[in-house]
C-alpha cells in the first residue's frame, strides 16, 4: 500500500514552475494525481508533461472544467455554465441540439487533452430544485432530473469517446439545499423515496452511461445515514452507491478543506472517508501529513486504480473557432421573461457582488453609448442621483460562488426598494437572485466577459435601447 496513491492534492498552475520540484517530489512518492487551479496554457501544458514523464504510471490530472478549459486556464475557451447550455440547446430540434452538444463536449475534451488534463470533474448531476441554493444554481443543468440526466449523460458519453475521465457530482445530490457546503454541512431532509424519484435519477443514468468517477458531497442525508455523518465519511452512503446503484468506478471526496467537514480534523476525516470505502481524497492541505496518517492508521488498506490509458495530447486545437462557437452559445443562452419593450434614453443602475474588474466590459460599453450609470453598494436608493424621464435598467452581476450566501439579503432589500420603477432587469449570473420580480428580466446565466459581450449583441439586435 502506498498512502500517496489515495491523494489528489492541489496544483497551482500559476506556480507550476516555481513549485515544480515540490510537485515532482510528490510524483516520485506515488501521488495519485493533482487537481489543477489556474495558470497559463503553455507553461501549464509543459509542466504537466514533465510531471507525467517523471511518473511511472499515468497521473490523474483533474480540474473543475464544468464550463470548459477557460474556467481554470488562461488561453482556454470558456463556455456558458450548465444552466446556460441547457437554455441554449434544450428547445432546439433534437438532432441539431444533439450535434451542438457533441461539438461542445468534444471541444472541451480536446482543449483539456492539449494542456494535459485527463479528468474533468463534471458533469454536475445536482437537480437545482431549491431556488435559494447558493452554490449549485447555474452549475446545474436544470430544476428537473430528466433535463439534468439528458445533458449529463451526453457529457459522459462524449468524454468517454474522447478518452477523458468524467466525474459526476455531488452524490447523493446537492440541489435541494439553501446552504453552501464550503461553509457548513447542508442537511437533506428527504425520504429515500423522494431521493430516488429526484436527486438520484441523474446518478443512476450516469452510472448506466459508464461514468468513470463519482464525487461524494459534504452533505448530511439522514435517510441514507441515520447517524448523520457527512456523506463523504459514511460507509452507508458509499455502500448505497456501490451495492444498490451498482457503481464500480472510482469514488472521490469533495475538497477536504471545506466547511462541511468542520466538525472533523482533516486527519480524522481522511481516515473515515477511506474506511467508508472512498478511493481518493481530494485537495488535502498537506499531502505528506495526510499520507503519514493513512500509513499509520490504515496500514492494510489497498490502493484501487482504474486501468488508465490516456491518449497523448492532440495538436493545438483551433482556439479561434472554439471561441466563435462559445460566442454563439452565450448568445443562444440568453432568455427573457416578461414583455420586453424598447427603452428610450436608458439610465442604468448596477448591483454587483463581483470584483469591479469583472463587470467593466458591459459598464464601459453602456457609458460610452448612453452616459453615466449608478453603481449601488448599499440597499438605500439615492433617488436624487437618478435622472427623471429616463428608462430605468437594472443590471445585476452575481455569479455562483463559494462563501457568497449572504448576498441574497442585500439584493432582496434593494429590489424591494426599486423594482416598481424599473423597466427591465438584466441578470448576469445566478438567475434566482431575481426570482419573483414582476418586471421584465433578461437572463445570461454568467457574469463573464463572454456573457457581457453576448448581451451587448442582444441589445443591439433587439433594438432594446434607443
Amino acid at each position: 500500500m502506498n498512502p500517496y496513491g489515495f491523494l489528489i492534492p492541489r496544483l497551482d498552475g500559476d506556480k507550476i514552475d516555481e513549485r515544480f520540484e515540490y510537485y515532482a517530489d510528490l510524483v516520485r512518492k506515488g501521488i495519485a494525481g493533482f487537481i489543477v487551479f489556474g495558470g497559463d496554457l503553455e507553461p501549464l501544458r509543459k509542466g504537466i508533461k514533465r510531471l507525467q514523464d517523471i511518473s511511472g504510471y499515468p497521473l490523474i490530472i483533474a480540474s473543475d472544467l464544468e464550463s470548459g478549459l477557460g474556467q481554470q486556464v488562461r488561453g482556454g475557451t470558456l463556455f456558458p455554465p450548465s444552466m446556460g447550455i441547457a437554455s441554449a440547446l434544450k428547445d432546439m430540434e433534437d438532432l441539431k441540439g444533439d450535434t451542438y452538444l457533441k461539438r461542445l463536449y468534444s471541444t472541451i475534451a480536446s482543449e483539456a487533452h492539449y494542456v494535459g488534463i485527463n479528468t474533468i470533474l463534471a458533469p454536475v448531476l445536482d437537480v437545482n430544485s431549491n431556488p435559494e441554493n447558493p452554490i449549485i444554481a447555474t452549475r446545474s443543468f436544470g430544476e428537473d432530473p430528466q433535463t439534468v440526466s439528458q445533458f449529463g449523460v451526453s457529457m459522459i458519453r462524449v468524454f468517454k469517446e474522447c478518452g477523458i475521465i468524467s466525474c459526476g457530482k455531488h452524490f447523493p445530490g446537492h440541489g435541494d439545499t439553501d446552504r453552501d457546503s464550503h461553509q457548513e454541512l447542508p442537511v437533506i431532509n428527504k425520504t429515500l423515496k423522494d431521493l430516488e424519484e429526484n436527486e438520484l435519477l441523474p446518478f443512476k443514468s450516469a452510472i448506466a452511461a459508464g461514468v468513470d468517477m463519482i464525487m461524494i458531497g459534504h452533505l448530511c442525508v439522514p435517510c441514507l445515514d441515520p447517524g448523520k455523518r457527512p456523506a463523504t465519511l459514511s460507509e452507508k452512503v458509499v455502500g448505497y452507491l456501490r451495492d444498490v446503484l451498482g457503481f464500480k468506478g472510482l469514488i472521490i471526496t469533495d475538497a477536504m478543506n471545506m466547511g462541511g467537514l468542520s466538525g472533523y480534523s482533516e486527519e480524522v476525516a481522511s481516515l473515515m472517508a477511506l474506511r467508508a470505502g472512498v478511493d481518493l481524497i481530494l485537495h488535502p492541505s498537506d499531502p505528506d501529513r495526510i499520507a503519514g496518517v493513512i500509513k499509520s492508521g490504515l496500514p492494510d488498506l489497498r490502493n484501487r486504480r482504474l486501468e488508465l490509458r490516456f491518449p497523448d495530447p492532440e495538436n493545438s486545437p483551433d482556439f479561434g473557432s472554439n471561441r466563435r462557437f462559445s460566442e454563439e452559445l452565450f448568445y443562444r443562452a440568453i432568455r427573457s421573461d416578461g414583455n420586453l419593450k424598447a427603452i428610450e434614453n436608458p439610465f442604468m443602475i448596477v448591483l454587483s457582488d463581483e470584483p469591479p474588474e469583472r463587470v467593466r466590459y458591459f459598464l464601459d460599453w453602456f457609458e460610452s453609448n448612453y452616459g453615466k450609470y449608478l453603481l449601488l453598494s448599499e440597499p438605500q436608493i439615492p433617488w436624487h442621483e437618478i435622472p427623471e424621464k429616463r428608462g430605468i435598467v437594472v443590471s445585476v452581476f452575481s455569479d455562483v460562488g463559494a462563501w457568497k450566501i449572504n448576498r441574497y439579503r442585500y439584493f432582496k432589500e434593494l429590489f424591494n426598494n426599486i423594482y416598481k420603477k424599473v423597466d427591465v432587469f438584466i441578470s448576469f449570473g445566478n438567475p434566482y437572485v431575481l426570482r419573483g420580480m414582476s418586471s421584465s428580466v433578461i437572463f445570461t446565466y454568467s457574469t463573464s466577459r463572454e456573457a457581457q459581450s453576448a448581451m451587448i449583441d442582444y441589445i443591439k439586435d433587439k433594438r432594446l435601447f434607443l
